[in-house]
């Protein structure tokens, strides 16, 4: 009987744990439910978060559209991110505290909720007041099945109410200025007309004369104002004028339903003068927005799509800001998160907008490139190419006819001539005076005495050297460079060599990148680098040949001249370091020599006409015969001509002129010149 009470007593006391164990088990906590609840909060699991956690009355209040329908399509819009939320109390309770449980309906735990959106990052505090569910068991006792969340807006963003919308501003960040020297805009954000159609108002008899005004088709101002979003009473944008172009906009707006006002825009100032070197920004192609995916860029934005517009892109962009907002009830905004806009860097160049301006004046007419510098700086003054086009019309938009008819100009005023390279002719003549001083191979003073016009080293057959002038026999470096003698410098380059010829000019910076910030092509030596005959060595050596030079390139060695022989490097941004390209490109004498000579080149030689009075103009010409072979009958030349004033070294102009061939040659050049030095 013993036994049989022990067992009994041990039978007893299990079912008796078992029986406390079981109903331990039916006290759910609040927080069990609140670790329920968030886990599917943090899965993104709406659907059964508003079936089965959410109290009676939040459902009737909200509708699972309300719910988990804005939840999913704001936090897609928000492109929200890295969602954590986690409860920031203590969870665990005591046997006094899950006593009383059982006498309490509701209870509060408070959550931290953070995620990150396209404006930042979203950190907030929130009490989530929870409900008790109550069901009872099979024998009829109430049991704590589970806590019911009591949700509003505000679990979605904080301070957000039930009726109030949400809201994206896109915070635009204005593009950086590019500057001359002086602080002038090149490019800039300024006012401009944007002329406009209300539909129920315009007379459409009057369609015609609009798009003469406008210098549009009829069917490109028809579409704009019969897209599907226009209603008669819209202002529909048909095109933007510069705020300089009164009469076009008096004109336009004269007309019954055409208005105008005025808007920000992209401008250029100074039109035509800087276009190739400032470039232009249009909008940003497929292609280009694939290539540019992770930077931030969308179909509506546009970008630099010529010059130092495309060049400094990323510096000149800046970031957008955007702001997350709710529109509250009573009409007032509340900000939730706000990136704000970075706006775009400036830009300020050693460009003296003066010196370009004047200079393209001087030579709008013609097709060529002109650079002046600063030979003791390497600052560039003024850089361009000719003829030239007007960047304000890829902005403000320009109909397909004129856009065909600036593409098909035969004068190609859209290709920028200054990063290219060209026949450099006689300029080339103080290049090869100076690869003969390094080589020893020069003597300026030893004469040379030449008869005729044409010259044939012993052996050739069927190649000869031609100089302009025939009335000179003894023949000096001061004669050759006064008077350009293409025999002269051939029977020197001959006398170099091919190799040291070619290690010479590689030594002047031939066959390498340029050092200048906007990007240029390099000057090469010929089409393989090497000179392969003497023919091509003689070629060479006054300009004509395969030689090709950049026209900065050039300039800066002639301003090494100018600068007592140190060679700058060629600077076009003002925040940029004066630094020495080439410390000295032949000994003081030698150089003082090329000085001197390049001074009689205007006083006794081929550019007298720049001899202007009062100054001390130096500097050398050059012809370049567009020829394929010596037999080429082609006539096409261009003109070439450095000059400065060696009484004040502190500007240097090199221009190059096309097509001067029936025109007097390098003396379209000269006069341009003597154009430009009578200004500055």
């Amino acid at each position: 009987m013993k036994k049989l009470g022990i067992l009994l007593f041990v039978i007893l006391s299990l079912l008796v744990a078992c029986s406390e164990d079981e109903e331990e088990e039916e006290l759910v906590t609040p927080y069990d439910s609140m670790k329920e609840f968030l886990s599917l909060w943090e899965e993104g699991n709406y659907e059964i978060i508003y079936e089965d956690h959410l109290t009676e009355s939040t459902r009737e209040q909200f509708t699972y559209e309300d719910y988990g329908e804005r939840y999913e399509s704001l936090y897609e819009t928000l492109e929200v991110e890295d969602f954590s939320v986690e409860i920031t109390e203590q969870s665990e309770m005591t046997e006094e505290q899950l006593e009383q449980l059982k006498e309490i309906s509701d209870y509060t735990i408070p959550i931290h909720i953070s995620f990150e959106t396209l404006a930042g990052s979203v950190d907030y505090e929130q009490e989530v007041s929870l409900e008790k569910l109550e069901v009872e068991d099979d024998d009829g006792q109430l049991a704590i099945e589970k806590w019911l969340v009591e949700w509003d807006p505000s679990f979605i963003l904080p301070g957000l109410e039930p009726g109030e919308e949400v809201w994206i501003d896109t915070l635009t960040a204005n593009r950086g200025d590019i500057l001359d020297r002086h602080g002038n805009f090149l490019a800039t954000t300024g006012e401009v007309y944007e002329i406009g159609v209300t539909p129920e108002a315009f007379n459409e008899s009057q369609l015609s004369n609009l798009a003469e005004i406008l210098n549009l088709t009829e069917d490109y101002i028809e579409n704009k104002y019969q897209q599907n979003w226009v209603e008669p009473h819209h202002f529909v944008p048909i095109r933007n004028v510069q705020i300089t172009d009164e009469d076009i906009r008096d004109q336009a707006v004269s007309i019954d339903g055409v208005s105008s006002r005025i808007i920000l825009d992209r401008v250029y100032p100074y039109d035509e003068a800087a276009a190739h070197l400032v470039g232009y920004i249009a909008p940003i192609s497929q292609e280009e927005l694939e290539e540019r995916a992770d930077e931030g860029y969308t179909s509506a934005d546009r970008i630099g799509k010529r010059g130092l517009e495309q060049l400094f892109e990323s510096r000149l962009k800046g970031e957008d800001g955007v702001e997350i907002y709710i529109e509250k009830n009573s009409g007032a905004t509340e900000t939730v998160v706000k990136q704000e806009e970075q706006d775009g860097e400036d830009i300020q160049l050693t460009i003296d907008i003066e010196i370009q301006e004047s200079l393209y004046d001087i030579a709008k007419e013609e097709s060529g490139t002109a650079v002046a510098l600063n030979p003791q700086t390497g600052e560039v003054n003024a850089l361009l190419s000719f003829p030239s086009f007007d960047p304000n019309q890829f902005v403000l938009g320009m109909s397909n006819t004129q856009h065909e008819e600036l593409m098909s100009n035969e004068h190609l005023p859209t290709v920028n001539r200054f990063a290219s390279t060209y026949s450099p002719g006689s300029t080339m003549k103080l290049l090869t005076s100076l690869i003969g001083f390094d080589t020893q191979e020069l003597d300026p003073d030893e004469v040379i005495n030449i008869e005729g016009k044409h010259w044939q080293k012993e052996g050739w057959s069927d190649y000869r050297v031609t100089r302009l002038y025939d009335q000179y026999t003894d023949i000096d470096l001061e004669a050759a460079l006064k008077h350009s003698d293409n025999i002269y410098f051939a029977m020197l380059g001959l006398a170099i060599g091919g190799d040291r010829f070619v290690e010479g000019l590689k030594q002047l910076g031939f066959e390498e990148s340029i050092p200048f910030t906007y990007p240029v092509t390099k000057s090469q030596i010929s089409n393989n680098g090497q000179l392969q005959s003497e023919g091509q060595i003689a070629d060479t050596s006054f300009g004509q040949g395969e030689v090709l030079v950049n026209i900065i390139h050039l300039s800066s060695i002639y301003g090494g001249i100018a600068n007592d022989g140190t060679v700058m490097t060629p600077r076009l941004l003002q925040d940029e370091s004066s630094s020495i390209w080439y410390n000295q490109l032949a000994s003081e004498e030698e150089v003082e020599l090329l000085q001197e000579y390049l001074r009689l080149v205007v006083s006794e030689g081929t550019a007298q006409s720049i001899d202007i009075s009062g100054r001390e103009m130096a500097g050398k010409t050059g012809t370049a015969e567009l020829k394929a072979s010596h037999d080429d009958d082609n006539d096409a030349e261009n003109g070439i001509f450095f000059a400065y004033d060696q009484a004040q070294p502190d500007l240097l102009l090199g221009i190059i002129v096309e097509d001067v061939g029936d025109r007097g040659g390098s003396g379209v050049t000269i006069e341009l010149s003597k154009l430009f030095f009578e200004q500055h």
